[in-house]
């Protein structure tokens, strides 16, 4: 993404006559962003230009909300490479998938289901964003693994239409899409391991109802039923 593209998916209102430093302010929005599942482990922590945009901040109070991260245990920085979320050398769980792979998911499943019919247009980055309490970029980044895919296809500013189901993925191949956007790792820690012990969660259990409290535990759900589906 460039400079300009990442926006938190709700404003978050930066106080700058309080006593809290602006800084510190933005790395709690940071960490509400990893709590809602927004910001999955191993993912890039905004750009200290990101936040400069967003924020309207200088990029040296930037630089000061990637260390208050870091001295909080949230983040750890990769010369050269950028800020992630977690700790340095923690392996994220190959069952939690990212929030954009979720909402991908359930994008295609609700596509199949002919709640989006052909020729019609699915939401717009920002419905998602709200639906979800993801940012836009998140939003956007779900609808190009969805268009990119064969689900959908863009109108440009009119939007993504639902494509043709002559169009579509076949299902093996889609599968293999997901397991790409999750990561390598992901992929051979599901068919490797045996996944831990969890609720009973069903396949066929309904998608994108509710997602707003839901965006976790579908992230686990969805990463545990591609585990078991691997095995298969």
């Amino acid at each position: 993404m460039n400079d300009t593209d990442w926006r938190p998916g709700k404003p978050d209102v930066v106080d700058r006559e309080g006593p809290v430093p602006v800084y510190v302010q933005i790395a709690g929005f940071v960490k509400d962003m990893i709590e809602r599942g927004e910001l999955a482990v191993g993912e890039l922590v905004p750009t200290e230009a990101e936040l400069s945009g967003a924020y309207g901040i200088a990029r040296m109070t930037a630089r000061r909300v990637h260390r208050e991260l870091r001295e909080r245990g949230l983040a750890y920085t990769v010369p050269s490479a950028g800020t992630f979320v977690g700790r340095r050398g923690v392996t994220p769980s190959p069952y939690v998938m990212p929030a954009y792979v979720v909402i991908a998911r359930d994008l295609a499943r609700l596509i199949q289901a002919g709640v989006y019919p052909s020729d019609r247009a699915i939401p717009t980055h920002r419905a998602l964003s709200k639906q979800y309490e993801v940012c836009v970029d998140t939003a956007q980044r779900a609808v190009k693994v969805v268009r990119e895919a064969g689900w959908a296809f863009s109108r440009g500013a009119r939007g993504t239409f639902v494509a043709s189901p002559d169009q579509w993925p076949d299902p093996e191949v889609w599968r293999k899409v997901i397991v790409v956007a999750c990561g390598a790792g992901w992929a051979e820690d599901a068919t490797r391991q045996q996944p831990p012990d969890a609720p009973d969660f069903s396949r066929g259990a309904s998608v994108g109802t509710n997602p707003r409290h839901q965006v976790l535990g579908n992230r686990v759900s969805a990463g545990l039923n591609y585990a078991l589906d691997l095995r298969s």
